[in-house]
């Protein structure tokens, strides 16, 4: 296989109904109605050069470690997804450049073996279980989004396949008693505190809050989350709600929370949901003083799609590049977000620093127990047993797990979108990073 910068030993496939050559009544004849859900979700593209290998030429080969990835390539989450996808694509190059993840002095290559879950929880699931039992892959890594996330590592669990997310936080992931089940970012409540209490700084103080999130696993939690740390403040939240996934009406929202003329609007959010909030925001004319939202502001195309209208969004976060991190495969943090930004043309999102750090946790877990491929049961048993003790230091900060799986907790913080750019504003200082001023109250829309 080449191991050229622009092939970085990735697969991607397409698998259609009509590339299999078997009917519809022969499926259901031969009772393998099941693979059709699975051959419709398809896999994304191949690269030039790359090519499939089916599970018995694997095992015989042994030259590569295959690494298995249901993720949100289409649907409501790929926008989330996409950001993923470049994380464990630009991390399987660098290794691959590198001469591979090395095992007792040789060097095997990594090709990523990708499957489009559509964004659906049942379909992410179905799609580990075949790369797991079919494709018999080495490794996985894991998919976007927390009730995807929940669904997926059950399976992951079922096969004794370590999965780690950089993109999903929700609480009842790591309370199901679990071995295999991994992740970088902060549980919900932790994650999203520094988005809420950003406005404890607040001059002059506010008195109400409206919450309102998205009828999403993730999005839910955080939305019970940010009205938690409100109380704590003293802040009286006159408005809650949760609203559906797939809401097209965000107008009617916004006017609903207009009625109410609270001071500060906190969103439990995906990156979609950011988006059509601030629009709706805008087109009823509401202006909060201060405006939060669990995800969203930080990836690039928030700034990009909403240009002046973006300013003052403040988003939850856990990482700036400027921390003083060093990597065993980038570098540094700083490295790591140059080479990023020159690769894919815009700022790394602090999800993609997470997912990168849980992909360089479980590389450092295998160099480290001298595992080559194909593994076995016994190895990926070992690789968790591995990941539970070993603590690294990597571009996202140290990445150590807790006996649930859950990183050891990370500071938490906020930023805000000051001139088009993030600027930490809260904490006041980490990881000898200093924060800035928050931008408050925000001035009117038209005024932007």
């Amino acid at each position: 296989m080449s191991e050229t910068a622009e092939e970085a030993g990735l697969t991607r496939r397409i698998c259609t109904k009509e590339g299999t050559g078997m009917s519809r009544n022969v499926l259901k004849s031969r009772g393998m109605r099941w693979m059709v859900t699975l051959l419709v979700a398809g896999v994304v593209l191949a690269l030039p050069g790359s090519s499939w290998l089916g599970p018995g030429t694997a095992q015989a080969q042994a030259k590569e470690f295959r690494i298995g990835i249901a993720l949100s390539l289409s649907g409501i989450f790929s926008r989330d997804a996409t950001l993923l996808k470049e994380a464990y694509d630009f991390w399987a190059e660098t290794v691959n450049r590198q001469g591979g993840i090395k095992v007792k002095g040789t060097g095997y290559p990594i090709k990523l073996i990708y499957y489009d879950d559509e964004s659906s929880p049942v379909k992410s699931a179905q799609l580990v279980e075949r790369l797991a039992t079919a494709d018999k892959v080495d490794l996985l890594q894991g998919g976007f989004g927390s009730s995807i996330v929940f669904a997926a590592s059950a399976v992951a669990e079922k096969y004794k396949y370590p999965y780690i997310s950089g993109a999903a936080s929700a609480n009842p992931i790591f309370e199901r008693g679990f071995k295999y089940v991994f992740a970088t970012l902060n549980k919900t409540f932790d994650e999203v505190e520094a988005a809420a209490k950003v406005f404890s700084l607040a001059e002059p103080k506010p008195k109400t809050a409206a919450v309102i999130g998205a009828d999403h696993l993730f999005a839910k939690l955080s939305a019970e989350g940010f009205k938690k740390f409100l109380g704590e403040m003293g802040i009286e939240v006159v408005h809650f709600e949760i609203f559906p996934l797939d809401l097209t009406d965000y107008n009617s929202l916004l006017l609903k929370v207009k009625r109410q003329n609270p001071d500060l609007l906190l969103v439990g959010s995906l990156f979609a949901h950011s988006l059509r909030v601030m629009r709706a925001a805008k087109e009823v004319d509401y202006t909060p003083k201060g405006i939060a939202f669990s995800y969203g502001p930080t990836v690039p195309d928030f700034v990009k799609e909403l240009g002046k209208d973006a300013e003052g969004a403040i988003g939850a976060s856990e990482w700036v590049a400027q921390m003083p991190f060093k990597d065993p495969v980038f570098g540094s943090a700083r490295e790591w977000r140059e080479q990023m930004l020159k690769r894919w043309g815009k700022e790394p999102d602090y999800v993609q620093a997470a997912a990168a750090a849980g992909a360089v946790a479980q590389q450092k877990a295998i160099e480290t127990l001298g595992l080559a491929p194909p593994l076995s049961e016994k190895d990926r048993e070992a690789v968790m047993e591995q990941l539970h003790k070993q603590e690294i230091q990597t571009l996202y900060g140290r990445v150590k797990f807790g006996a649930d799986g859950a990183v050891v907790l990370k500071p938490p913080i906020a930023v805000q979108v000051q001139g088009g750019k993030l600027v930490m504003v809260y904490p006041t200082e980490v990881g000898g990073v200093r924060g800035g001023t928050p931008a408050y109250p925000l001035k009117p829309w038209k005024f932007r």
